[in-house]
């Protein structure tokens, strides 16, 4: 599936689904974490979209905390200028749009329900950020797009027990096609526990407890699965 480009810098891009109060910024409805611009449920735009779109199916209804824990820890540890970046199960996207407004990298956001990428959209748009968009499942993001990527994204994506074995095969896909690093974070639950034992054992990732030392309160673990060859 080709992927669709967003363009927050640009006014007159088109929407995927339009909403009228594009112009109006309302900052009173408007949260700043960790530099990012981000939309309360009471913004103009989110209320219009909530009414011209249908809703998303798969959770994609809200930012997730542990999306604030990745943002605390690659602003610790930036990206390199160039990386080429996969949001996996973005939601909202704003993990993939906070690493395209503050590293030189590319993005590519994906989710399983396209009905969030308005959402996504709208949200660049504000950040006046360019990423783009794709509409996939874990099991089928193709071997091309894997290999077109450096690093792989995700937050509180593994809710599901059908989830764990379909992230470790796309893990161990994407390791062997030459991703060079993966983080996922979360706030502990036992799916994502099984998923990270699993990936301890067989790639020798790491499992760090983590809590954000700013007020968005999230706190849990992030897997850091390093690439084959990094010599991490």
């Amino acid at each position: 599936m080709t992927a669709r480009v967003l363009d927050g810098k640009d006014q007159g891009a088109e929407e995927t689904c339009p909403s009228k109060d594009r112009r109006r910024i309302a900052p009173g409805h408007v949260l700043d974490r960790h530099g990012l611009q981000i939309m309360k449920h009471t913004h103009p735009a989110l209320r219009s979209l909530r009414k011209a779109c249908s809703t998303p199916s798969l959770h994609g209804t809200q930012v997730w905390r542990s999306s604030y824990m990745l943002m605390e820890y690659l602003a610790a540890h930036p990206m390199s200028r160039g990386q080429r970046v996969m949001e996996l199960g973005c939601g909202w996207g704003l993990l993939g749009i906070y690493c395209a407004k503050h590293f030189p990298v590319e993005v590519l956001l994906t989710d399983a329900d396209a009905e969030v990428f308005p959402y996504a959209e709208t949200h660049a748009r504000l950040n006046r950020v360019q990423v783009r968009t794709e509409q996939v499942r874990f099991e089928a993001i193709s071997e091309q797009r894997l290999r077109e990527h450096d690093i792989l994204l995700g937050a509180d994506i593994c809710f599901w027990p059908e989830l764990t074995t379909e992230l470790r095969r796309l893990i161990e896909r994407a390791l062997l096609l030459g991703v060079r690093q993966i983080l996922l974070a979360d706030p502990g639950r036992s799916t994502f526990l099984r998923l990270a034992d699993d990936c301890e054992r067989r790639f020798g990732a790491r499992l760090v407890p983590l809590k954000t030392a700013r007020r968005t309160g999230a706190g849990g673990h992030l897997l850091i699965i390093d690439g084959l060859g990094t010599g991490a």
